[in-house]
């Protein structure tokens, strides 16, 4: 076997290998524009089989699907933070990181990522879409709001972007500058509006109906504060969701678990890792009041967490405690009302 490594950037990528018997082969610079000298360097070692491994970037599972149109060769995508765990070094370049990665491969030490399919891929892209869309409908109805408070204007609604709200907006007087801009973020208001429903027509309508994720998002719907968003949201970001062994790991997965020093006998844990989905992290925090408004067990963790380290960490342990209860759900087939969770692991399903 031919152990590849390639070091993946958004134009270009360094490729070396390195074969079973430790011999280098000279590596070269490979421009995406001109992706044909990618087949001509892989080409030297004829039919024999390949593992091309490169890290899990914004733009690995584009190069994922372009190898695998090769069948001797055999691609692998791997997680970053682990390789950098695993092969430290001072000195860091192109070249050093594409000969990291083969030898990793020759010494089979490889900290392979999941690399999700097309109708994954097509999931996650829309439910990450929505909440850009939605994060930028945000973003400009604050502008509006901080116009009217350096207007020393006070807001008769609760809600300015209604119907009611939006006459009040176009009787009141502004300068001609604020306006402007006041129009301005009205217009961006409406776009994200006509663009986020298109994006949930297709998501509610078409992708939601599909055999493959229905049985899901109904179990998941059975958990107090979930409806189909929060479900498809989390089916996009875990992808394959029976690859977890047990209920922790999905939480490591989404960045939910604090750090830690260990250090002889004692243990100080940090703030959580952030490693993972920041949407699926976000729409779980959001989610995770109603949850505990409406779970008892839930509730007592949140007024715990609340008195002692605050509603930040509070929100956070039952977006936790909430998440590795619907990975149970689903593993099990078991909607919330008859589940039995268990604070243990549980052994993969299947």
């Amino acid at each position: 076997m031919i152990h590849v490594g390639m070091d993946l950037h958004p134009k270009s990528s360094y490729v070396r290998a390195i074969t079973d018997e430790g011999e280098l082969v000279n590596g070269r610079r490979i421009n995406h524009s001109d992706i044909d000298k990618l087949w001509d360097y892989l080409g030297q070692f004829g039919k024999e089989e390949k593992r091309v491994v490169f890290e899990a970037t914004s733009n690995a599972r584009w190069m994922y699907r372009l190898l695998k149109e090769d069948t001797t060769i055999n691609p692998i995508a791997v997680t970053p933070h682990k390789v950098r765990i695993i092969a430290e070094t001072v000195a860091k370049t192109d070249k050093i990181d594409a000969k990291v990665l083969a030898n990793l491969s020759k010494m089979d030490a490889l900290p392979r990522a999941w690399i999700p399919d097309e109708e994954v891929e097509d999931l996650r892209e829309l439910t990450r879409h929505r909440a850009d869309l939605v994060s930028q409908r945000t973003r400009a109805k604050n502008r509006v709001n901080g116009i009217l408070i350096r207007r020393g204007i006070i807001r008769p609604y609760g809600d300015i972007f209604g119907k009611l709200g939006r006459e009040w907006i176009d009787e009141i007087e502004l300068p001609m500058a604020m306006r402007l801009q006041v129009k301005h973020w009205l217009d961006i208001i409406n776009s994200c509006d006509r663009k986020i429903a298109s994006v949930e027509t297709k998501l509610y309508k078409h992708l939601a109906k599909k055999p493959r994720w229905s049985s899901d998002i109904k179990m998941l719907e059975t958990m107090p504060g979930w409806g189909k968003l929060t479900a498809l949201t989390i089916l996009a970001e875990l992808g394959d969701y029976r690859r977890f062994k047990r209920r922790s790991s999905i939480s490591c997965f989404v960045g939910l678990v604090p750090t830690s020093k260990r250090s002889d006998r004692s243990i100080k844990y940090g703030k959580i890792t952030k490693r993972g989905s920041i949407f699926l992290r976000r729409i779980l925090i959001e989610v995770s009041i109603h949850g505990a408004r409406k779970v008892p067990r839930y509730k007592r963790l949140f007024l715990r967490l609340k008195k002692a380290k605050g509603t930040n960490i509070a929100k956070t342990a039952v977006a936790r405690q909430m998440l590795e209860d619907g990975w149970t759900m689903l593993v099990k087939r078991e909607p919330f009302r008859s589940i039995s969770v268990q604070a243990g692991n549980l052994a993969r399903a299947g």
